[in-house]
């Protein structure tokens, strides 16, 4: 099973980097077998880096992503946005990341050193699945120094 991902042709050897890793392990184990959507942004410039088909996150959506991962009482009363869709905030360290539902829909949002990492799912998977795949490949980019 093949996903269509948006990828930027002008890029830095960061974003090359992960487009590969995108192709040779992100796209197989995560989007394509789960119904997780994942964006990956460089956390200095707020460029989306890769993403997958139909996951759009406009900036005022990522602006408020990190900020919640920052201070985790904003994200707690505001909720998160992606997509447009409302996410209730579940869980926010301040540190590594947000976890977020809307009845069986969820969202996850984890912080690298120089990522921002942001996937979706809804009722076709558990939220748990999700969350920890997004997670895990954070840890991932962290081991990398990305």
């Amino acid at each position: 099973m093949t996903t269509d991902v948006a990828i930027r042709h002008d890029t830095t050897l960061r974003e090359e980097y992960l487009m590969k890793l995108w192709d040779n392990y992100i796209s197989d184990n995560l989007v394509d077998s789960t119904p997780c959507r994942l964006a990956i942004f460089d956390l200095k410039t707020k460029r989306l880096i890769v993403c997958s088909e139909g996951m759009i996150v406009k900036n005022n959506e990522l602006e408020e992503m990190i900020e919640g991962c920052t201070y985790p009482d904003v994200a707690y009363r505001n909720g998160i946005y992606v997509n447009g869709h409302h996410y209730e905030v579940k869980l926010a360290d301040g540190k590594n990341g947000i976890y977020a539902r809307d009845g069986l829909c969820g969202c996850t949002v984890c912080r690298s050193y120089a990522l921002l990492l942001v996937g979706i799912h809804d009722e076709r998977v558990k939220a748990e699945v999700c969350n920890e795949e997004i997670m895990k490949l954070g840890d991932y980019f962290r081991k990398l120094g990305l």
